[in-house]
């Protein structure tokens, strides 16, 4: 467990933490993103990327890191980080892969914690800077990334076929550090 505050802790996900991490994600996902999909059925997302397979294959990556986000003492969301992914021409970057994070953790300064954490740790594996995908309608998300002073840098889309078509736009947002 590492602890970044009086009340958000890190944990680590592992094999043995898969149905957790499934329980949370069915939890936590679909409130923010079910408008995406169709008949607001999230099942294919959750089925691709957090079944057994692709947890085992994403813990394998050794430059990445993968954690249960914890708000007192319960957990509230997910971060994934990838360290040295490249984006354009710049090399040592470390890529928020994944952050989700519950309603009931929201506005509570925990994603702000977790930011400053995160960019901490990308000065400690001597990244230059951060960067991530943002679905480019979720506007509260892109607030709060515009307030960690992240700027848009390109734009990109999903092409699941399960995704309504004008809500498949991607901003993609970096910063310096």
């Amino acid at each position: 467990m590492i602890n970044l505050s009086e009340n958000v802790q890190l944990e680590t996900v592992t094999i043995n933490s898969h149905l957790n991490l499934v329980e949370l994600i069915h939890r936590i996902y679909p409130p923010a993103y079910k408008h995406l999909w169709q008949n607001e059925d999230c099942s294919f997302y959750v089925n691709t990327f957090y079944n057994i397979a692709n947890l085992k294959l994403e813990l394998s990556n050794k430059n990445a890191e993968y954690y249960f986000i914890i708000y007192k003492n319960k957990p509230v969301g997910i971060c994934r980080i990838q360290f040295n992914e490249p984006l354009n021409n710049f090399k040592n970057g470390t890529y928020i892969h994944r952050m989700y994070l519950g309603v009931e953790a929201q506005g509570k300064g925990v994603a702000k914690t977790i930011f400053n954490w995160i960019e901490t740790r990308a000065k400690e594996k001597n990244n230059t800077f951060l960067w991530l995908k943002a679905m480019d309608t979720q506007e509260q998300a892109i607030k709060f990334y515009t307030k960690k002073h992240f700027k848009i840098t390109g734009k990109t889309s999903l092409d699941f076929d399960l995704l309504h078509k004008p809500l498949r736009g991607m901003l993609i947002m970096s910063k310096e550090i």
